[in-house]
């Protein structure tokens, strides 16, 4: 996921407004979805197929990506996606 992934802050968010993000998997069930999460005050949320979550982009956040089992091969699972969608505030 690279950056976007990692821990950051969304630096020009204005602090009066949430940002929104919607999070739709398409996983096989032996797949943890990864999590999204808020470094402070410490809140992790599991990617469950249609997770929505309201934050403030201007707290450290980030999120990690799918993950097959161990000996799976994520080639042979066409469906193995997330889409995430993210309203940003004005």
């Amino acid at each position: 996921m690279g950056l976007f992934g990692g821990e950051h802050r969304d630096t020009k968010d204005n602090p009066g407004y949430f940002t929104n993000m919607i999070a739709l998997s398409d996983l096989p069930d032996s797949y943890d979805p990864g999590c999204f999460f808020i470094l402070y005050p410490g809140v992790f949320i599991k990617l469950d197929n249609f997770a929505t979550v309201n934050f403030s982009g201007l707290r450290a956040h980030g999120g990690t990506s799918p993950y097959a089992p161990e000996g799976a091969d994520p080639v042979g699972f066409r469906s193995a996606t997330r889409f995430a969608i993210i309203y940003y505030p004005p």
